[in-house]
C-alpha cells in the first residue's frame, strides 16, 4: 500500500485522481464520479471512495474552500475545467460523503484502524466546507 491517512489527499489513489483530473481539463470527470458513488448499490470499495471524496474535495475546492491538503498544482488550475461550484453541485458532493461515511470500505478500514472518529471529523469538515 502507498501512502494512507485520514485526510482525503493523504492517499495516493486521491492525489492519482486529482492529477488526471487536471491532465484530461475534464470538468465532467467530477459529475461523473459523483453520480458513480451516489448511484452505486452495493457497499464502496475503498478506491471508489478515494476518488468520491477526491470529487467532493474538489468541488469545495471550486467554491473556494480548499482543505489544506489538496495538491498544489491541481489547486491552481483547477479554472481549466470549466465547472462552476452551484448549489447542485455543492448537494451531490454532499450526498456522496454522506453515503461513503455511512457505510464503505474505506469506513470499515478506519474503524478497524481504531481511527475512524479522526476520519469522520475530516469528512463533517468537508461536509462543511460544501454548505456555504
Amino acid at each position: 500500500m502507498g501512502a494512507w491517512g485520514t485526510r482525503n489527499f493523504e492517499n495516493e489513489g486521491s492525489q492519482d485522481w486529482v492529477f488526471d483530473l487536471i491532465d484530461h481539463k475534464d470538468g465532467g470527470m467530477v459529475t461523473d464520479t459523483l453520480a458513480r458513488i451516489i448511484n452505486n448499490h452495493e457497499k464502496l470499495e475503498v478506491s471508489d471512495c478515494e476518488e468520491g471524496l477526491a470529487a467532493a474535495e474538489t468541488v469545495a475546492a471550486l467554491v473556494g474552500r480548499a482543505s489544506e491538503d489538496y495538491p498544489e498544482d491541481p489547486l491552481d488550475r483547477l479554472d481549466i475545467l470549466n465547472l462552476i461550484g452551484t448549489k447542485a453541485l455543492r448537494n451531490q458532493a454532499i450526498n456522496a460523503v454522506k453515503k461513503i461515511t455511512a457505510d464503505s470500505g474505506m469506513r470499515a478500514a478506519w474503524e478497524e484502524a481504531g481511527q475512524l472518529a479522526e476520519w469522520e471529523a475530516v469528512q463533517a469538515g468537508l461536509m462543511k466546507r460544501l454548505e456555504i
